[in-house]
């Protein structure tokens, strides 16, 4: 394989996470057992520093129809709301200007833009019952890929004055027509927002979950810059959010253009970034695979003691950690979830069946696989820990929180 970002074949293997089904394949119960599996290994680039997958699963078999609902996290809206209206003031939006979202979900970032006043907006979003509810919630959308070609015909040349691609740059098949697309029709005082999870993150809190068939990259500043670099495009401004447990929301212009003043806390982010090499990487590795068997005999143990476990929420990113740790129905119950897409589904690989929250149904502990919005979960559910049910968090370090 050639490297996503430079094509170059100087790629060293630095995780193997075995072969997985892709993580967002939830089941149907006539389906149970039937699903594919994949290799799941994570990759260095020696000549750009991008961390990749090395297989790809076709992006119409991933992203045509999904289960993932951004407006599910109060935590999640109020980050874009706060986004936004950084946004808005920094670049001087006004209602006409047009914003664009590459992969826009349920609206709910461009919903936060309505809010503040910003009316030109659309969302290209790929999976179809999912563009559905984002038109029902008031927001233009395509449901296309979005790409060169798609620009061409739908958007413009150098009309749009905001890119938003909030978790989804990772996700890109399509990487180089993407990039492409945006630099026709990113007008000269026009900027994009990347917002990722941070591969430096990822490795201070070992959240190796975060590796699934769906992020094909996982990037540093260095890395996405040595991305950028052949389109004349650049980041400029870009700070650290705690958001999935560790994201960068990186602010990107054309090179030489009217807004390529780099930010202080940009530049001391980067000197920051520099630590995150491929020996780090390769420590992060080790650490994982040492730690391989702890977090199931801490649920066998439970088990062993006629305790019940479920599930708390049913994320794309708990399948990975169950998987690789050989967690299953015979450990876990049940996983317990507010999406109702994915209620009565299992999950792939392990065949944990989804269910709808119940205040009534109540384990011993739950499985927090929502880890990343672990304050939210554990604040909103105060009143059961109070009557005794305890929750597991896995990163990064097995903790139980409870009575």
């Amino acid at each position: 394989m050639k490297c996503r970002s430079c094509k170059s074949e100087s790629l060293k293997l630095i995780l193997d996470l075995g072969n997985q089904p892709w993580c967002n394949d939830f089941l149907s119960e006539e389906r149970l057992g039937t699903e594919r599996k994949y290799p799941l290994r994570l990759n260095y680039c020696t000549e750009c520093e991008l961390l990749q997958l090395d297989h790809t699963v076709a992006k119409e078999t991933m992203f045509g129809d999904h289960c993932y609902l951004s407006g599910m996290t109060r935590t999640l809206i109020d980050h874009f709301y706060e986004v936004a209206e950084e946004n808005i003031s920094q670049f001087g939006l006004v209602s006409t200007d047009l914003v664009v979202d590459i992969g826009g979900n349920d609206g709910t970032q461009l919903i936060q833009y309505q809010k503040l006043g910003i009316e030109n907006v659309l969302n290209v979003e790929c999976a179809q019952r999912v563009s559905d509810i984002s038109r029902e919630n008031g927001v233009l959308t395509l449901n296309e890929y979005f790409n060169r070609s798609l620009v061409e015909r739908a958007v413009g040349r150098k009309v749009v004055k905001l890119y938003n691609a909030s978790g989804v740059f990772f996700h890109l098949e399509e990487l180089h027509s993407v990039i492409d697309g945006i630099k026709y029709s990113l007008r000269e005082d026009g900027a994009l927002i990347v917002q990722f999870m941070y591969a430096g993150t990822m490795i201070e809190k070992l959240n190796f979950d975060t590796i699934y068939h769906e992020h094909l990259c996982y990037y540093t500043l260095r890395s996405l810059n040595n991305l950028l670099a052949p389109y004349n495009l650049k980041i400029f401004d870009a700070y650290y959010s705690e958001i999935h447990s560790g994201s960068i929301v990186a602010k990107i212009t054309h090179t030489d253009g009217s807004l390529d003043v780099e930010t202080e806390r940009y530049i001391e982010l980067l000197e920051r970034d520099k630590k995150y090499s491929i020996d780090a990487f390769k420590k992060f590795a080790r650490t994982i695979e040492a730690q391989k068997g702890y977090l199931r005999e801490t649920l066998q143990d439970l088990k062993d003691h006629g305790k019940t476990i479920y599930a708390y929420g049913a994320p794309a990113k708990g399948n990975t950690l169950l998987n690789y740790f050989g967690i299953d129905k015979r450990l876990v119950d049940k996983a317990v979830e507010i999406n109702e897409l994915k209620v009565g589904n299992y999950l792939p690989q392990s065949h944990i069946p989804i269910t709808l929250e119940d205040k009534d149904d109540l384990p011993d502990y739950y499985l927090l696989l929502s880890h990343n919005f672990a304050d939210e979960i554990i604040k909103k559910n105060r009143d059961i820990i109070a009557k005794g049910v305890k929750f597991i968090i896995p990163f990064p370090h097995v903790e139980i929180v409870g009575n």
